[in-house]
């Protein structure tokens, strides 16, 4: 008889603290915790030994257990109701629900296992990552790890980047031995529209004749450019180097294509271009005719 009233008077002082805890009573949430800590560590050891593969695989500890059981206890007190039997047994499940969170950090997915039973594990992608340093080959532990072989995308890109300056640098000093070829206004010209990047109103201010001449010079430089054998082999080369331009993984991810298809591409482009153009003379010539 004594047991049972020592049983009755502990649900209703916890049913008392809890009461007092959910209406924001940081002293009684502090009781309640200190009244059931010998419960929860109880609990711990009833649930660790079944679970003792998965404690360790989330490096789940007593110390850890124990902390979680404080949580459980506020959420217990704030969601309590007497009318649902012993605050113990609230407490039960609180635990069980505080020790899910603290398994999945709050992600969680559920599977089947083999012999057809539902479990509740981790959804966080943290809980099933591998470590970097492992080898590539399990068999060859002094081969290259799997950190060895990620990519680098700041180091990609960097790259990239060195690669178009080195290239725009080349390209420019390039035109410019081609303009120097040309007459002294031409090259003027288009240094002035094509580097400095100046419209023809404004190129023409510089050198001091009407945008109609600039039109007219930058047309004629331009053809003289396009006839240029030094410009046309430079191009040429130029186009065969891009075969090693850009064929890092992040160009492939950020393209989809491999560096033979990009280059391939270029070159259908050009040769579609020029026949455009080609068609495009045919056409302008023809109209010239017929209008004679």
């Amino acid at each position: 008889m004594e047991d049972k009233m020592s049983a009755a008077e502990q649900q209703a002082t916890n049913a008392a603290l809890a009461t007092l805890a959910a209406a924001g009573n940081s002293y009684a949430l502090g009781q309640l915790w200190e009244t059931n800590r010998g419960l929860i560590r109880s609990m711990f050891w009833k649930w660790y030994p079944h679970h003792k593969s998965l404690a360790d695989k989330h490096g789940v500890t007593a110390d850890d257990f124990e902390q979680e059981g404080f949580f459980a206890v506020q959420y217990a007190a704030r969601t309590y109701d007497p009318a649902a039997g012993a605050f113990s047994t609230w407490l039960a499940q609180a635990m069980q629900r505080q020790i899910q969170l603290a398994l999945s950090n709050g992600h969680r997915r559920k599977f089947v296992d083999e012999d057809g039973k539902s479990h509740t594990t981790s959804a966080d992608p943290l809980n099933h990552c591998f470590s970097l340093d492992l080898p590539i080959d399990s068999e060859n532990a002094d081969g290259p790890t799997l950190g060895e072989v990620q990519p680098d995308p700041a180091a990609e890109q960097a790259f990239t980047a060195a690669e178009e300056r080195i290239s725009s640098a080349q390209t420019r000093a390039v035109l410019g031995d081609a303009l120097d070829r040309c007459g002294t206004i031409e090259s003027a010209v288009m240094r002035h529209r094509f580097f400095d990047g100046l419209s023809m109103a404004a190129t023409g201010e510089k050198i001091g004749i009407t945008p109609a001449q600039v039109r007219t010079i930058e047309t004629r430089a331009l053809r003289k450019l396009r006839s240029d054998p030094k410009l046309r082999r430079w191009h040429d080369r130029e186009l065969e180097n891009r075969a090693w331009h850009g064929v890092g993984y992040l160009t492939w991810r950020e393209t989809g294509s491999s560096v033979q298809e990009r280059v391939t591409e270029r070159l259908e482009t050009i040769e579609l271009n020029k026949i455009a153009a080609k068609r495009e003379k045919t056409l302008k010539n023809e109209h010239l005719r017929e209008g004679v």
